[in-house]
């Protein structure tokens, strides 16, 4: 799918904006403050009922507003037969997220997910490297996820209810070994089927890390000190340190641990994706334009997984060339283009979005002054 229109009300400094005849690619800068990466933000909440730089709604919706609206319609396939989707999102700052697929109200917000995955590159997309495993988990499961058949939308809440159930018990103390075995027998089969999953994910992930962070650094000059070009592994962790162990008897091993910590050490809560140069953690000794490269070739690696299973990922850049050079900047979109995705990209001045990047795709810009947008 493609997003053809997006309708905005009180996000942010976006009192009300229409954005119509959208592209593969669309560029959209302004001065900071202006609105820009609000658009941005919109189109994430479009998606996934949140914007991407925060989950508090009261500092999203427009000051002496009560609520956000956000609206979008979106285009099939041009190989399908189908009409298109309306999606409506209403975020109020008291009361429940209200949401609209094709005017048929939506019994929960997860039910929005998957009709249109958003990857976001930003800023805050290098903690990736940098950030606590939770970070890393998060962009794993945020593949898996959307892989077709995964199940991992029914074993993911069932595992988290019973790790609930089990560190509640856990911080008793002293407790009798029975009362844990229900939540262990249900932590064990969902725990399983999600490392399972996510093993499954990982190896198409890797494969795809590879060959796009190899393509990356071509953008390096020839001359360039091989330091430049650093060799990485990238590794999954299943969330256990006695691995040849299985899941449940690594909690039958580190059950008197448990217990005097007060919360369960062993699962797929605690997996984690282990990116390293020789024996180095990546994050640790990476320039910091090699980590943004790495994280690039991450994000982009993870959305050429799911379009190999015909799934189709919108992109929301912001400000990439703040981050990069000119030259990693123009890598990222070849790779892009090649992902047939659309993109959403903002930058502060005109040109640090070069025209010549979509590489033939149709292209759209706009202009965000004052929370006004105007196409250019």
């Amino acid at each position: 799918m493609q997003l053809e229109k997006l309708i905005i009300h009180n996000f942010r400094n976006l009192r009300q904006v229409s954005l119509g005849d959208l592209r593969e690619f669309n560029f959209i800068h302004g001065i900071n403050g202006s609105g820009k990466t609000s658009i941005l933000e919109a189109i994430h909440t479009l998606a996934l009922t949140r914007s991407f730089r925060s989950r508090k709604i009261d500092g999203v919706i427009s000051y002496g507003c009560e609520d956000l609206i956000v609206r979008g319609e979106l285009s099939p396939s041009p190989t399908t037969n189908t009409p298109n989707t309306i999606i409506g999102v209403r975020r109020p700052k008291k009361g429940a997220v209200l949401v609209k697929v094709n005017g048929e109200k939506l019994l929960t917000a997860g039910q929005l997910a998957g009709i249109m995955p958003v990857q976001v590159i930003n800023p805050a997309s290098f903690e990736l490297l940098e950030g606590s495993p939770s970070v890393r988990r998060q962009y794993l499961d945020w593949g898996v996820f959307h892989v077709k058949h995964s199940g991992f939308f029914e074993y993911w809440p069932r595992y988290r209810k019973a790790l609930q159930q089990r560190n509640s018990l856990l911080r008793r103390g002293n407790i009798d070994a029975s009362l844990l075995a229900p939540w262990d027998r249900e932590l064990v089969a969902m725990g399983v089927l999600i490392h399972e999953a996510r093993l499954k994910h990982f190896a198409l992930l890797s494969s795809a890390f590879d060959l796009i962070y190899g393509r990356l650094l071509s953008a390096l000059d020839v001359g360039q000190d091989q330091e430049d070009a650093p060799p990485l592994t990238i590794a999954m962790t299943a969330g256990w340190k006695d691995e040849e162990l299985s899941l449940a008897e690594s909690l039958q091993k580190n059950l008197a641990s448990d217990l005097r910590s007060g919360f369960t050490k062993s699962g797929p809560h605690r997996a984690d994706i282990d990116l390293r140069v020789g024996r180095n953690a990546a994050g640790d000794v990476l320039s910091r334009g090699q980590i943004k490269t790495v994280v690039c070739a991450l994000k982009l690696a993870q959305s050429k997984v799911l379009l190999d299973q015909g799934i189709s990922t919108v992109f929301l850049i912001d400000d990439l060339a703040a981050e990069l050079d000119e030259r990693r900047c123009e890598m990222v979109f070849k790779e892009l283009v090649a992902l047939n995705v659309q993109v959403f990209a903002s930058s502060v001045r005109r040109t640090d979005l070069n025209d010549s990047w979509s590489l033939g795709k149709t292209l759209k810009r706009f202009h965000v002054e004052h929370g006004q947008v105007s196409e250019c």
